[in-house]
């Protein structure tokens, strides 16, 4: 969350020659600081970056002008950029809570987790009473794996306003990260008071956890395409209770949660719904079905290859490991502009497994990232099978057909998990709380096996681990 200056205080020099010529020169700078403002306000990054850049040639010693360029810079995916803007600033004005809030956030979009933390440090140092300058301190704190600092600055932050519901929505995360899964899950419930949030539909009774027998419920989507893949393993449990099960999912997911036997049908997100007695919020299933680490239904796989349509991949007699790769989150691929996503990486950190020998290595990588194969030159080394998949349902097929997935924390994750899929998982630091801290396995995949990031590393050393666990598994046969 970077904070805007929009005050009418935009600095001028005070080196002109005359009064009325100090006038038309600050007239000037606040024209253009306000054109700047406008076009920052309505998204047009290029053009507010523009305009800042002639301010600032007006008005060089503009702190807030650099706060400002820097948000706009960091918004259009340049954070090195930024943090220079952040740092200029703090050198016009020190001690700028705010300004070094953007420069933590700016750090962290780079992976500088310990200077970021560093930043938010200063940040509550000079603004001990700024929820804001705590909130996002605790989301750095996490980041780098510090879940006690992070949960006491939640806390801190909390305390001064009790109403900051984002805040609490990211107190509720970091408990249900440390395993406390009774008070995360029930506290997660203030997601609600989120502009956009909140996925029920009015007339609609929320299911309370009462009987379902003979009852049609309706499972909200929340915006998540891999929480929708791994809590659909909840969909057994609700028809064991004598329900109907309908999953409201995207398109793209329509196709894989059809084929499952537990949900009874899916239903396109804002879609039609008045067949329904109850409904339920995807992220409020655990609380009412008392879910906690060691109840976690673990029955895989629970997700079934659709017997229509699919990928079919021309896998070598002489294969000794068929491996599914994919370096991004979201299924729509790798973030182009803006902050980068957890669980997008660039396949460059992966280039060591490439000369693993007795692999044959498939890319599932849809969209910006696909290209990252063309532009290293490992298009005969490679065969990319993720362009030509139309929905999740041919990446399931795909990975039905592995011997392995290697992948980041993505959608392609869930799907290889829910088909009981050996699936190796590379986390970086500030993962998702469903992976917990400092486990190698995980209670949602019996089929996962964890490789974490440390702190203050680059990604070859996680992939150096799984280059010698791929070793290993191929001396043993």
């Amino acid at each position: 969350m970077s904070e805007m200056t929009t005050s009418k205080n935009a600095e001028t020099p005070e080196q002109t020659a005359s009064g009325t010529a100090r006038n038309e020169h600050a007239d000037k700078v606040r024209r253009l600081y306000d054109g700047a403002l406008e076009h920052h306000r309505a998204g047009r990054l290029d053009d507010a970056i523009k305009d800042y850049a002639r301010v600032l040639r007006l008005a060089p010693m503009s702190a807030d002008i650099y706060n400002n360029l820097g948000v706009a810079l960091r918004s259009a995916g340049r954070p090195e950029a930024a943090v220079a803007c952040y740092r200029r600033s703090l050198g016009i004005h020190p001690g700028a809570a705010p300004v070094y809030t953007n420069l933590g956030n700016a750090l962290r979009d780079m992976g500088e987790t310990a200077k970021a933390i560093e930043a938010h440090r200063r940040a509550v140092k000079h603004g001990p009473k700024s929820p804001k300058a705590l909130y996002n301190a605790g989301l750095a704190f996490r980041e780098g794996n510090h879940t006690k600092a992070a949960l006491e600055h939640f806390n801190r932050a909390i305390k001064l306003e009790p109403t900051y519901a984002l805040c609490r929505v990211e107190h509720a995360t970091t408990l249900l990260q440390m395993g406390d899964w009774q008070r995360g899950f029930k506290e997660l419930e203030v997601r609600f008071a989120l502009p956009g949030r909140d996925p029920r539909r009015e007339g609609i009774e929320t299911w309370n956890g009462s009987a379902l027998k003979g009852r049609t419920i309706l499972i909200n989507y929340e915006g998540d395409e891999g929480t929708a893949l791994q809590f659909a393993r909840f969909a057994a449990v609700l028809k064991r209770g004598g329900a109907k099960v309908i999953m409201e999912c995207p398109p793209h997911l329509t196709h894989l949660l059809s084929a499952s036997s537990d949900i009874e049908a899916t239903l396109n997100v804002g879609g039609d719904a008045t067949a329904v007695d109850v409904q339920i919020p995807l992220l409020s299933l655990p609380a009412r079905l008392g879910t906690t680490v060691d109840t976690v239904p673990e029955e895989t796989p629970y997700l079934n290859v659709p017997k229509i349509g699919g990928t079919t991949l021309n896998i070598h007699a002489d294969t000794r490991l068929a491996i599914g790769l994919a370096w991004s989150g979201r299924w729509d691929g790798r973030v182009a502009q803006g902050p980068k996503r957890h669980g997008d990486m660039m396949f460059d950190d992966l280039t060591e497994l490439v000369g693993v020998p007795g692999l044959q290595l498939f890319s599932l990588e849809r969209g910006v990232g696909a290209g990252d194969i063309a532009r290293l030159g490992l298009q005969p080394l490679i065969e990319q099978t993720g362009p030509a998949m139309m929905d999740i349902a041919d990446l399931a097929s795909a990975i039905d057909q592995l011997d392995l997935v290697i992948c980041t924390d993505s959608v392609t994750a869930h799907v290889a998990g829910a088909l009981g899929k050996p699936v190796w998982l590379m986390l970086d630091t500030g993962s998702s709380w469903s992976w917990l801290l400092d486990r190698d396995d995980t209670p949602w995949y019996p089929s996962m096996r964890l490789f974490r990031r440390q702190a203050q590393t680059s990604w070859s050393a996680t992939v150096s681990q799984i280059r010698q666990a791929l070793m290993e598994v191929l001396k043993g046969g």
